[in-house]
């Protein structure tokens, strides 16, 4: 018990450590250390969470920062078990969009802040972790993310080898004022992550464990055997034909079919697990962590998981007053076998989700051998449940991300530190697709690919810091130095194919009899760097923040070599000023920053002339000749974003609610594309800089603390992002478009479905408007789209009505337009906290507004068309032309060949609106009675991807299957969606 000034005795060992806590404010370790008489003053939660944040190169106090950025704190977070860094983010900070490149644990996020500002580049935001910059781009660091035909799918994510249990806090950077101290590598944004150390007091051990139960979240309806033998017989009589199947066989296959749904046969509800030990302390000298973890994901898609093991140390030493020393080093060892999901070019035969949907229910993929017992129905080839069991492709990671620093005190206010750091990733593929499967058959004799990436980067910085206040009114922080990093890539790959025996799967490539060449690559880059940041305060009133960064690349040649990256950021704490006397708003500042950033994310080597060994023919023989692949290019230079933001950040009822206002306006000019060249051409594509886009928007932040009484507390906090992106210019071009060819077995889309052009937005949809669905003959003779076009007479009722955009009377390609884009007109999240006495409830939820979808999985198993006696969709079926009347949106079933005319239709562009509850997190610590060996026992169930409201028709609205190719955003292509979790575990502290 207390007195009413909060005094208490208490009766402890003379080395005890005291832990001190209390609902809504942070909990101390206070060393006893022989003293008699403690005062120990706690902190509030909010109050210790805002006071500073961290920027690059070190913190700032929060009432001093001009800048935009958003902090997440991990610390405290006990019952979020987060199993990617980018999971913990999403939903709770405003202007940042993350999507899921696909559900199988392991693989990559589509993670953009404040829209995108690359047309064929990367618009990721630079990763640093403690200090070092690592390589998070999954296009360029992970083997064999460019392979061809069904061995091309979405990369493993170089970020999942990170262990989230490790993080501290995760800040985001947004606005030129925080990121110009990154000078090139700024543009998109900065994510600073700080992992953990020790705690003052007496050292601790630590174990945690985590089991998920993972569940699919939806399945979507196709026919039955019943409908679709009468959807077989329909579209054959529509085609002029007679029906496939009489009433008598009908009824007899009916009865003897399995009516198999094959999407029961691939997805599974598999258990997976976390576990965690932590050893860490802090003393007047050293402060130290040591983690071990390991994480063993399974996939609902049968045979598909990701483990990773992890060993982290930090540690740092105070050897004297001056001089100090740290180390932090994170090495981790993943593995990845990747379940046949889908792949980049929809091949049914690779991809077990898009075959789950397009195999007819008519036959399974078992017999009943002699013996009585299940086995393969080898006469059955490229099933769904087949290619998930024998085809193996498999991922395996290495990760150093490792960093030591030294550094000497001059005095309270002057430090120098000395940097060294490594970030070392490789990467090995494996896939063997055996017979038995489409690669495997077309191979023929099966096919197995290796492919492997050593991606290693050095770094070196030397920095002065500077800390000083003058006569209580001048306050003066600044850091200044010199960085070099210097980066290696090495990659090699090889595809052989025709083995004498699928036994040995990818270890015997030596023994095919048709041997592919390796192909190899090497590359190395260099970025030299002077960097300054000085921010002043007078009176705590007035601020101003002046950063610059001068880059020089290498991957850029003569002149064009060296940038200049300036910012400037003001500020203006109003509430401290003598005027400013308001019983309801406590605190006030506005601010404002400008700055330019940069980029010179270009392949390395891409200004300069570029051989390749070739096979040409000479006097009838075939010989070895060097030949130039890429022309010189000396005049590519820094692709630059300029970025203007204003702000203001308010507290209200003594910081009850407070919130924090930004609105921005980023262009980028001297766009770094790759433009492809016309056929004739003797190079395929260039570099070169081309073009201007825009991104402007407004982001939002608030935090309210509903009550805190009697042990209650509940706090909300909210986000929202309003943003635009648009194409101001492209030069001389016109239009450039993204990736076509997408094929689903038989059925084939070979047109390009996106393009970026002057007044629209990155990665537009382009194809056809529609206008029905012709109704009987005398509305095609009678219709005006279809006067000039000689294809009229193969037009029949039931057919998709076209609109022609130009007027000519005819339906072409001249008549394309946009239709559809996949940003978001906004987005949000709402997340609370409520905790009273041991017990602790959160909940998360987001959501994005206006965003679009190309839904290409309809295009396989949602046109009615019969090709390849796939399967339907029952939407599909259900909402068909069946004659005069019935259906004015899906056309009649057919037998033809060519879906559509190969025109991607408006009404296949689906609202991907949606509003998720993302998790919701349940936690109790345990009361334990004095004595035990353990100081804490904490026990939670949580939720994850509970439920999603959205009037999508996929699996998932929050995905973008081609990853990080940024014109070709919005696709939906077979791919898998995030799985249900439901988790259990516990954290035991000694």
């Amino acid at each position: 018990m207390t007195d009413i000034e909060g005094r208490f005795t208490m009766v402890v060992p003379d080395n005890a450590v005291l832990e001190i806590s209390y609902v809504g404010f942070v909990k101390q370790d206070v060393p006893v250390n022989g003293r008699t008489q403690l005062e120990v003053k706690l902190q509030d939660e909010a109050v210790a969470v805002d006071e500073v944040v961290v920027v690059g190169y070190g913190t700032v106090a929060k009432s001093d920062f001009t800048g935009s950025s958003s902090t997440v704190k991990l610390e405290n977070a006990n019952d979020n078990r987060y199993l990617s860094m980018p999971e913990a983010i999403q939903g709770r900070v405003a202007g940042v969009q993350i999507m899921n490149n696909t559900g199988q644990p392991g693989s990559g996020m589509t993670f953009n802040i404040r829209g995108m500002t690359s047309i064929t580049g990367s618009s990721q935001p630079l990763i640093v972790i403690d200090g070092q910059p690592i390589d998070s781009d999954q296009g360029s660091t992970m083997a064999g993310s460019g392979m061809d035909g069904g061995n091309d799918i979405p990369p493993a994510d170089p970020l999942a080898a990170i262990n989230p249990d490790d993080i501290e806090s995760i800040e985001i950077l947004k606005d030129a004022s925080s990121v110009a101290i990154y000078g090139s590598r700024g543009a998109n944004g900065v994510v600073l992550i700080t992992t953990k150390t020790g705690k003052e007091g007496r050292d601790k051990i630590s174990y945690s464990s985590r089991f998920d139960l993972n569940m699919v979240p939806k399945k979507l309806k196709v026919l039955n055997t019943r409908d679709y033998l009468n959807y077989r017989n329909e579209a054959a009589i529509n085609d002029g034909n007679d029906s496939l199947y009489k009433h008598m066989a009908m009824d007899s296959i009916i009865r003897n079919s399995p009516n198999i749904n094959w999407q029961d046969q691939v997805y599974t509800s598999p258990i997976s697990q976390t576990h965690q030990l932590s050893f860490s302390g802090k003393d007047e000298k050293s402060t130290y962590l040591i983690t071990a973890n390991y994480t063993n994901q399974n996939s609902i898609l049968k045979n598909a998981d990701f483990t990773r093991y992890g060993l982290r140390l930090n540690y740092s030493r105070n050897i004297t007053k001056k001089i100090s020393v740290g180390i932090r080093t994170y090495f981790s060892y993943a593995d990845r076998n990747y379940g046949q999901e889908s792949n980049w070019t929809g091949i049914l035969g690779s991809s077990a989700v898009l075959g789950a949907l397009a195999f007819n229910p008519l036959r399974g993929a078992y017999v009943i051998n002699d013996e009585g017992d299940e086995e393969f129905d080898e006469n059955f080839t490229n099933n769904p449940t087949l290619v998930t069991t024998i085809v193996k492709d498999r991922t395996q990671i290495r990760t150093l991300i490792s960093n030591l620093d030294f550094s000497y005190k001059f005095n309270n206010n002057l430090k120098y530190t000395l940097k060294g750091g490594v970030n070392d990733l490789y990467s090995l593929r494996q896939v063997y697709n055996p017979t038995g499967t489409f690669i495997g058959d077309t191979a023929p004799g099966g096919s197995a690919t290796r492919a492997d990436n050593a991606n290693s980067n050095y770094l070196i910085e030397n920095l002065l810091s500077y800390n000083k206040t003058f006569s209580r009114l001048h306050r003066v922080s600044a850091v200044g130095g010199y960085s070099y990093q210097y980066w290696t890539n090495r990659s090699s790959s090889n595809t052989s194919m025709t083995f004498p025996s699928n036994a040995l799967i990818y270890y015997n490539m030596q023994s095919a009899a048709n041997p592919g060449r390796m192909i190899t690559s090497t590359g190395m880059r260099a970025l030299q760097s002077v960097l300054g940041r000085v921010n002043y305060s007078f009176d705590r009133r007035y601020l101003v923040t002046f950063t610059g960064r001068y880059d020089g690349a290498t991957r850029l040649s003569g002149a064009n070599k060296w940038a200049f990256f300036p910012s400037v950021g003001l500020g203006w704490n109003v509430s401290n000023e003598d005027f400013f006397k308001n019983k309801v708003v406590n605190f006030l500042k506005l601010k404002a920053s400008y700055g330019v950033a940069g980029n010179e994310n270009i392949a390395i080597g891409a200004t300069r002339k570029k051989y390749v060994v070739n096979y040409v023919v000479i006097g009838g023989n075939i010989l070895p000749a060097y030949v130039v692949e890429d022309f010189e290019n000396p005049y590519l230079k820094w692709e630059t974003t300029t970025q203007f933001n204003v702000g203001a950040e308010v507290g209200v009822f003594n910081d009850r609610l407070t919130l924090d206002i930004d609105v921005y306006r980023k262009n980028t000019k001297d766009l770094l594309i790759n433009l492809e060249l016309p056929g004739s051409a003797t190079f395929s594509n260039y570099f070169t800089n081309l073009g201007e886009v825009l991104n402007q928007g407004i982001d939002v932040e608030g935090n309210f603390k509903v009550f805190q009484s009697g042990g209650m507390r509940l706090d909300l906090g909210g986000n929202i992002s309003v943003f635009e992106n648009k194409v101001l210019s492209l030069g001389s071009t016109d239009i450039l478009y993204g990736r076509g060819y997408f094929a689903g077995g038989a059925v084939l889309l070979s047109q390009p479905v996106h393009i970026a052009r002057p007044g629209d937005p990155i990665s537009s949809f382009w194809g056809y408007k529609t206008n029905g669905i012709y109704q009987n003959q005398g509305e095609i003779e009678s219709d005006p789209a279809l006067a000039n076009d000689n294809t009229r007479s193969n037009y029949k009722p039931g057919d998709v009505k076209w609109v022609d955009t130009n007027g000519d009377g005819q339906i072409n390609d001249a008549d394309k337009t946009i239709i559809g884009n996949p940003s978001p007109d906004f987005t949000y999240g709402i997340n609370a906290s409520f905790t009273y006495k041991r017990f602790s409830l959160s909940v998360n939820v987001f959501g994005s507004q206006g965003n679009e979808l190309i839904n290409l999985t309809r295009w396989v198993v949602g046109i009615n068309n019969t090709t390849g006696n796939y399967n339907l969709l029952q939407s599909a079926y259900d909402g068909r032309w069946r004659g005069e009347g019935t259906s004015n949106l899906l056309p009649r079933v057919t037998t033809n060949g060519v879906r559509l005319y190969q025109r991607m239709p408006d009404w296949l562009v689906e609202d991907a609106s949606f509003v998720r509850l993302q998790s919701i997190n349940l936690g109790y610590t345990f009361n334990l009675p004095k004595g035990l060996v353990m100081r804490s026992v904490r026990a939670f169930i949580s939720g994850t991807n509970l439920y999603t409201w959205t009037k999508y028709s996929g699996y998932d609205p929050n995905i973008n299957a081609f990853g990080h190719l940024a014109l070709n955003r919005g696709v939906d292509l077979g791919t898998m969606g995030q799985p249900r979790t439901f988790s259990t575990g516990f954290e035991v502290n000694f």
